[in-house]
């Protein structure tokens, strides 16, 4: 295997020089050629902390005859490494290179990080050959860093450059910056968190109405940038648009409660109002009540009941006035009963409704008892063939009247009445006829066991004019009858 003497030569170059790859022997520093040398050429400039400002250098070994192994010193399947050393801050790409041949240039480039320092880039040999022939290292390649460029641009004028100032696009000296976020309150349309206004007033009612309060909340940057929402509680929350809002809340029943409403601007931190809210229990209203006789000594009670808490369960109870109630559990409205006297006399009957949170309302009807008149008794038959009597005579009218409890009432004056219904009779004479002493004016008498009243068929007891044959009713009535009782009768010449 020959032996090949080598010189590696080294040229460095700027960017601008990168294109001259034909290095000759002759260049500035060109190393001494007493054996095989490494040559250089030239200078790098480099801008620090730039990654756009690079340089590079070539590179090659250059053999001589002068050493002990003429000519190339790399043999076939030999190779040369040399690895670079660079000032600090300063980075060569590549770090190493390898030489597998002489006379071949390799380039290496540099670039500057911030705060690299001047000096000089030199290489050292990592691995050599093995033939007999020696090197001379001249690779010095000056590198020279210098400051970045830096341009001061302030576009508003305000004073502050742009890379500083927190609104380069307009002025704003002060540099005023409100919730310190990265644009300047010049600039910034949104520079101030929302804020809570005035407590709002509590909202407080009676069950079964409708609650209700409002409240503002304020923002520098304007109130129509609040998004106001109900964060918790019942009820629903309105936004005005304006940075007010109003709050309403039907009720069912009493309760309690707290509402929590904030206001956001989608930047910053929300801002909170409380207020608490309290639905008063209502107590039922009753009435109007009403006491209807069924019968002289029974009612019927009707008591419609209202209540504005529409959740409320009501239980009920009725005071009849005698010592007797009735309890209704649950109780709905109306509240309906009845109820039967065994004493005649007016009573007051209660109505209590109450509702499941002990509210209590009540109402009441007063009733009157009755007397029970018997039907008209002989000789006037008050049920069956009609009675036909003979005009002139006499007919005694008679009827027993009974209290609540079933004894019988004397100290009554009923009225009698007659009145013609059909001058044509249609019965035959069937009654026997009377001659008494007819009863002067219309109320009957008490005799005995009974009320009695001798009605004249001559003249009308009630007008005095001369009576003519038909069909005719006999009423007797009283102010404490539950009903008057009568029965027809034909009169007859």
């Amino acid at each position: 295997m020959s032996k090949h003497g080598r010189i590696v030569r080294r040229a460095a170059l700027g960017t601008a020089l990168a294109a001259a790859a034909a290095l000759t022997i002759g260049g500035i520093a060109y190393a001494d050629n007493i054996n095989d040398t490494i040559e250089g050429l030239g200078a790098v400039t480099l801008v620090a902390g730039d990654s756009t400002s690079t340089g590079s250098a070539q590179v090659k070994v250059v053999p001589n005859n002068g050493d002990s192994d003429s000519g190339c010193n790399i043999d076939t399947n030999e190779h040369f490494v040399i690895t670079f050393v660079t000032p600090a801050g300063v980075t060569a790409s590549p770090a190493s290179m390898s030489f597998s041949d002489c006379n071949v240039f390799q380039t290496v480039s540099f670039s500057a990080a911030a705060g690299a320092v001047d000096g000089t880039v030199t290489a050292t040999i990592t691995t050599n050959t093995t033939g007999a022939g020696s090197y001379n290292n001249n690779v010095q390649i000056p590198i020279d860093v210098t400051a970045p460029v830096v341009v001061v641009v302030d576009a508003d004028g305000d004073g502050v450059p742009d890379a500083s100032d927190n609104c380069p696009a307009t002025a704003n000296a002060d540099q005023a910056n409100a919730d310190g976020d990265a644009l300047g309150n010049a600039c910034d349309t949104n520079s101030y968190a929302p804020k809570a206004g005035p407590s709002p007033a509590d909202g407080n009612g009676d069950e079964g109405s409708t609650l209700s309060t409002s409240g503002a909340f304020t923002d520098a940057d304007g109130n129509d940038s609040l998004t106001i929402i109900k964060v918790s509680g019942a009820g629903t929350v309105t936004d005005n648009g304006n940075g007010t809002w109003s709050w309403s809340h039907s009720t069912a029943d009493d309760a309690t409660g707290t509402v929590v409403v904030q206001a956001a601007d989608g930047e910053h931190l929300a801002a909170s109002e409380t207020f608490n809210w309290t639905a008063s229990n209502v107590a039922p209203t009753v009435g109007p009540v009403t006491a209807t006789h069924t019968s002289a000594c029974a009612v019927s009670l009707n008591a419609p009941f209202t209540d504005p808490g529409t959740a409320d369960t009501h239980t009920a109870t009725i005071s009849w006035g005698d010592s007797g109630t009735t309890n209704v559990a649950p109780a709905t409205s109306a509240i309906t009963g009845s109820h039967a006297y065994t004493a005649n006399g007016t009573y007051t009957i209660g109505v209590s409704v109450t509702d499941d949170d002990g509210g209590n309302g009540t109402g009441d009807a007063s009733f009157a008892t009755q007397n029970t008149p018997s039907a008209l008794q002989q000789p006037i038959n008050a049920t069956g063939t009609r009675s036909s009597f003979k005009i002139g005579s006499t007919i005694p009218v008679k009827i027993t009247v009974t209290g609540c409890d079933g004894g019988a009432v004397s100290t009554l004056t009923p009225t009698v009445t007659l009145t013609k219904l059909d001058p044509t009779p249609d019965n035959p004479l069937n009654e026997a006829s009377l001659d008494t002493v007819a009863t002067n004016g219309l109320q009957m008498r008490w005799s005995d066991t009974q009320y009695i009243y001798n009605l004249s068929t001559k003249l009308s007891q009630q007008t005095g004019a001369a009576l003519t044959g038909g069909t005719y009713k006999v009423t007797v009535s009283d102010s404490s009858f539950f009903a008057p009782v009568s029965a027809q009768l034909d009169l007859r010449k």
